[in-house]
C-alpha cells in the first residue's frame, strides 16, 4: 500500500507542476499578445493623428490665403481705412476749425497760436508754488 500512495503523490505533484507551468506560459503569451495589440493600436492612432494634422495644416493654409486675398481685394477697392488715400473722418477740418473751449476758459482767453499756448503754459508753471521739504 505504501509505495502506491507515494506514486499517487508524486503523480499529483507532477500534474500540479505541469499545471503551474502551463498557467505561467499562458500568462506570458497573453502579455505578449497585449503588447502587440497595444503596438498596433498606437500605430493606428499615429497614422490618424498625422492625417488630422496634415488636414488641419492644409485647411489653415487655405484660410490664410483666403484672408490675404480678401485683404488685398479690400485695399484695392476704395481705400477703406487708408488715410493717405481718403480721410477717415469727413468732418475733420470742420472740427479743427471750431475748437471747443473747456473748463473756465472762454473764446477770448484761449490762445489762438501754439506759441501763445506755450507761453501761457510756461507762465502757469512759474506761478505754481513748490512745497518741497527742506533738507
Amino acid at each position: 500500500d505504501r509505495p502506491q500512495k507515494g506514486m499517487e503523490l508524486s503523480e499529483t505533484k507532477q500534474l500540479q507542476r505541469r499545471l503551474t507551468k502551463e498557467r505561467r506560459a499562458a500568462s506570458r503569451q497573453l502579455s505578449r499578445d497585449a503588447a502587440t495589440l497595444q503596438l498596433l493600436n498606437s500605430q493606428k492612432d499615429k497614422t490618424l493623428r498625422t492625417k488630422r494634422t496634415t488636414e488641419r495644416k492644409r485647411v489653415g493654409l487655405m484660410m490664410e490665403e483666403e484672408t490675404a486675398m480678401l485683404k488685398k481685394l479690400r485695399t484695392e477697392s476704395d481705400g477703406g481705412m487708408d488715410t493717405s488715400i481718403k480721410r477717415y473722418s469727413a468732418k475733420k477740418e470742420a472740427k479743427q476749425a471750431n475748437k471747443r473751449v473747456g473748463g473756465n476758459a472762454t473764446a477770448e482767453t484761449t490762445p489762438t497760436t501754439p506759441e501763445a499756448a506755450a507761453d501761457k503754459a510756461a507762465k502757469a508753471k512759474k506761478s505754481k508754488v513748490s512745497y518741497k521739504a527742506k533738507a
